[in-house]
């Protein structure tokens, strides 16, 4: 009866991503996602109202310096997440799960014992690493403090997103969800209080950022005290072929994250030795709030793209594809840049959000900020690109569309423009990468399109 009811539901899945309405099906998936990615950016705006209210500048100037920190743990635990549980999905798909068992307790151990060699050298050299990361003398002393705060959270951090990946191969995305809103909520209460009533300063936000992803660790009570057959046995003879496959499958993700922090890094580096806090501060109003916000679009539309494009293209559904992606590529330009011509008009109240009444903090916020935006709608369009060629298993080229725009372009452009301009010049790194790639982007989309039709 279960089987009967799952062979249903499996060719009503069919029937709709092979028939129904391109546009349409893009809708479904697109904007569901998109809805399911609002509570966490809730969370993350009311982060930065917290510690840009709470802490002002020089709070919101340290969390800027210690991005790229957070960028490493979200890249290490997503992309072993990604390579650990689709080695696993994929032996649990051929009916093998003493094999698949094995898979997700090595990847378990390997996990936390990579992670907590990693924090503990981070929290021994904290002093250094803050002055690596870019940390002036007015934020230093904090920067070292939420260094090794966030670093007892560390292993939690990023071994947790490895375990909510394996809940969805286990079944359980219901479980792995409520993990993860219940994750932001206990933290952004822990920040309310440690802020605003505790006054634990600084301190307040390292354990935030230390819970926000750690409490995923929660899950693996499920298990180990649950009916699963995915136990994690203490078990340290690892099957290293396996575990060198999840990091083949797992680099790509890693790769594209990694730019984007060495983009931040280089940036936080060259405004703290030639500006001031109040340029690092500012920076990460852009970056950590205004950018995540436009991201969130391009993310949802991607990963509402993806299950549509793999399957037609494995369907040989060609014309279908060549819709898809352009349907999606100019919901994306044109959704970004009504977002963005929003925040121009209303920029200084948003941005009074966060600084308050920083005069001199909104102002130089206000001129970058309009800076950096401004071509996000078109070189986001990389980001479309790079997820269709992941989902249909051109890994070369997604990822190197997933690098090109931060390492490969904007990153070398902000040390040109501020060995030829100075420091005030580096702001418009972002805009010239963007139109750069949104040209390689016409150009490959162009290709693809043309290569769609020929197949039909």
């Amino acid at each position: 009866m279960d089987s009967t009811g799952d062979n249903e539901n499996i060719a009503q899945l069919d029937q709709e991503l092979a028939f129904t309405n391109i546009n349409k099906l893009f809708v479904k998936y697109g904007f569901s996602t998109l809805i399911g990615q609002v509570a966490q950016a809730i969370m993350v705006i009311l982060e930065g109202i917290f510690i840009g209210r709470g802490l002002g500048a020089l709070g919101l100037a340290t969390v800027s310096v210690i991005m790229p920190l957070e960028l490493l743990n979200t890249g290490l635990g997503g992309a072993l997440g990604i390579g650990i549980s689709t080695v696993s999905a994929l032996d649990k798909g051929r009916g093998n799960l003493k094999r698949c068992q094995k898979i997700f307790s090595d990847g378990f151990w390997f996990t936390l014992i990579v992670s907590t060699v990693i924090a503990l050298i981070i929290s021994l050299n904290a002093d250094s690493i803050a002055i690596i990361l870019g940390a002036k003398a007015d934020i230093h002393r904090s920067t070292v403090t939420f260094i090794r705060v966030f670093m007892a959270g560390y292993p939690f951090a990023i071994t947790g997103q490895m375990i909510v990946s394996m809940l969805r191969v286990d079944e359980k995305p219901g479980l792995s969800s409520w993990i993860m809103s219940l994750s932001a909520l206990f933290a952004i209460i822990e920040l309310y209080y440690g802020i605003f009533v505790a006054k634990w300063g600084i301190v307040a936000v390292g354990i935030y950022y230390a819970m926000a992803i750690g409490l995923f660790f929660g899950g693996i009570f499920y298990f180990l005290f649950s009916k699963t057959k995915l136990k994690i046995k203490f078990d340290f003879k690892f099957d290293w072929p396996t575990i060198f496959k999840d990091l083949k499958i797992a680099s790509p993700y890693f790769l594209i994250t990694i730019s984007s922090s060495i983009f931040t890094w280089v940036m936080n580096i060259i405004l703290s030795k030639n500006g001031n806090s109040v340029d690092v501060a500012a920076f990460g109003i852009v970056n950590g709030y205004i950018f995540y916000i436009l991201n969130i679009i391009s993310v949802s539309l991607t990963q509402g793209m993806q299950p549509i494009a793999s399957y037609n293209y494995g369907a040989k559904l060609y014309d279908r594809n060549r819709q898809l992606l352009n349907i999606s590529i100019i919901s994306n330009v044109v959704i970004i840049a009504l977002i963005t011509l929003l925040y121009a008009v209303f920029a200084r109240p948003l941005i009074s959000i966060f600084a308050r009444t920083d005069q001199k903090l909104i102002d130089t916020t206000l001129s970058v900020s309009l800076i950096m935006v401004g071509c996000t709608a078109l070189g986001s369009t990389v980001n479309i690109l790079a997820g269709y060629y992941q989902a249909i298993n051109k890994i070369k080229i997604s990822t190197f569309l997933g690098v090109i725009k931060f390492l490969i372009i904007a990153t070398p452009l902000q040390l040109i423009l501020n060995a030829a301009f100075g420091p005030n010049s580096v702001w418009f790194s972002q805009p010239i990468a963007d139109i750069i790639v949104f040209g390689i982007s016409l150009f490959l989309w162009k290709k693809e399109t043309i290569n769609l039709r020929c197949k039909s």
